[in-house]
């Protein structure tokens, strides 16, 4: 359910970002990037960990018969959730002007007022989805992620559309595309909250109680106890994303940019990240899902099997990440032109960009897969510390970059590519130490060879289609033939050994069918 409901997000996400981004611009494209990424810094501080804190202590009362205490711990959550989205929407709102000035984008101030209430909203949320995932239904959390989604594209739209046509200012407009984030976290809400209502605790009728529940206190201390870790581990790129927007907006004007200047070129790289983020759910989906062999080879102490496992995840990473990297970076103008095809001149900036950026499409694929990795094997506070170090790696790459003339902007994604470039290479270190026998080298050659002359095929393709089917159906027509050239060269290459392609669900259907 939850796969199913990501996905439909992701796509949902696709409708909304594009066509907002045709409308507003790079300049409100900028404003609105500053005022979300401040929305998910303090999201990620308010309710990263709750969420998990609730649904494991709900599995854990619940398969222990304490029923009573089932419903203790979601009243309390969801007190507890409530004031602190009171007190988090309080301070976006009352310290809105200081938080855009200190960014460098005083434009963003109002589009912080109208997405600083979605804070509250989420935060009621997240105590009814950790409840219901604790009791083993993922059907509210599941739909509740749709209705949100499908409020912020219908609001946002209309309102950006409404607003521009009775000619409001660019920050009234942008403030109202996302304050449709807003509006689709009340819907969340109200569905969660109706859901509750109408199905009632979801324990078993008449249960009786194995023990005498916790008291309130002892069970807000072991929610905040359980939440803490997974806050601070969740809220690292986080914060380091929303502290380096600061830093590449304040640089760009030290470099002589004013700030509208500043704003409209971080609005054009915030085309380009998005483009660049868009491959990941598919990226990570198919590598992540191999991860659990490795806990269960691990705990048996069997070496070989957990190499094996994790050369595998690595080799499946490379095969889905590289093609993603390479076509980006081949055709970055034409697709960016094929969605953003109002806004030429800012896909004349954003390309480039975007061209830098895609070699860390595997890199961030590799943090997700390692991440996971580690965590299986009982490391969890591994990734905090090589996340933090690629985030100080990132920040310090950005304001040396930004800040100097003829270099710029340009410094952004070099500074994105290092970061994961750093947490990456360290997670494989720690592994490769931990576990004998993995071949990292030998996981990436044959799908960077395959990757590397469909890119070749890509570049030289795209110009003829181009001329035959016109701009926009000539780079459909490159990526879709160029997916084909890939896979026939994975096989060629022999880059999908079947032992690998089987682990995969309907894996001996593909392996016939790829005549492995």
């Amino acid at each position: 359910m939850l796969v199913v409901s990501n996905a439909i997000v992701k796509v949902i996400g696709a409708l909304f970002s594009i066509p907002i981004t045709n409308m507003i611009g790079g300049e409100g494209n900028g404003i609105f990037t500053v005022a979300y990424y401040v929305y998910t810094a303090m999201f990620v501080i308010s309710t990263a960990g709750l969420p998990v804190a609730v649904s494991r202590m709900v599995a854990e009362a619940n398969a222990l018969g304490r029923y009573s205490e089932v419903r203790r711990i979601f009243r309390v959550a969801l007190i507890l959730f409530t004031v602190i989205g009171g007190v988090v929407t309080s301070f976006m709102m009352i310290f809105a002007r200081q938080l855009v000035e200190m960014i460098g984008n005083s434009l963003a101030y109002y589009a912080v007022l109208a997405i600083a209430p979605s804070i509250f909203f989420v935060s009621i949320v997240s105590a009814f989805r950790g409840y219901f995932q604790g009791l083993a239904n993922m059907v509210p959390t599941a739909i509740s992620q749709v209705i949100e989604a499908a409020g912020k594209l219908v609001f946002g739209l209309l309102l950006t559309y409404v607003l521009i046509d009775r000619g409001y200012s660019l920050e009234i407009v942008v403030a109202g595309s996302i304050g449709g984030v807003t509006i689709g976290t009340l819907l969340s809400a109200l569905y969660v909250i109706l859901v509750k209502l109408r199905t009632g605790s979801g324990l078993p009728a008449g249960a009786i109680d194995t023990a005498a529940p916790a008291g309130y206190s002892e069970i807000a201390r072991r929610l905040i106890r359980i939440a803490v870790p997974v806050t601070i581990g969740s809220s690292v790129l986080s914060i380091t994303n929303f502290i380096d927007m600061g830093i590449v907006l304040n640089r760009l004007q030290d470099a002589g940019r004013t700030e509208e200047a500043a704003n409209y070129i971080y609005g054009c790289y915030s085309m380009a990240v998005k483009m660049w983020n868009m491959p990941q759910a598919l990226v990570t989906a198919l590598a992540v899902s191999i991860i659990p062999a490795v806990a269960a080879a691990y705990a048996r102490r069997d070496n070989a099997k957990a190499a094996g496992t994790i050369t595998a995840a690595l080799r499946f990473t490379g095969v889905m990440a590289f093609p993603c990297a390479a076509g980006l970076a081949v055709l970055a103008h034409p697709i960016l032109s094929l969605l953003y095809y109002r806004v030429p001149d800012e896909v004349d900036v954003a390309a480039p960009l975007l061209v830098l950026i895609s070699p860390a499409v595997l890199l961030v694929a590799l943090v997700s897969v390692t991440n996971a990795m580690l965590q299986a094997m009982g490391r969890e506070k591994v990734p905090m510390a090589t996340l933090l170090t690629g985030g100080v790696v990132k920040l310090i790459t950005n304001y040396l970059l930004v800040g100097t003339p003829g270099i710029e902007i340009y410094g952004a994604p070099i500074g994105t590519t290092l970061c994961y470039g750093t947490i990456a290479l360290l997670n494989l270190v720690i592994i490769s130490k931990n576990i004998r026998g993995v071949a990292v080298v030998r996981s990436f050659l044959r799908p960077f060879l395959a990757a590397a002359a469909m890119g070749v095929f890509a570049y030289f393709s795209y110009m003829p289609l181009n001329g035959l089917l016109g701009a926009r159906m000539g780079v459909v027509a490159a990526i879709g033939l160029s997916a084909c050239v890939y896979l026939v060269l994975l096989v060629v290459f022999r880059a999908l050994p079947r032992e690998d392609v089987v682990m995969l669900p309907k894996g001996e259907k593909i392996a016939r069918l790829l005549r492995l």
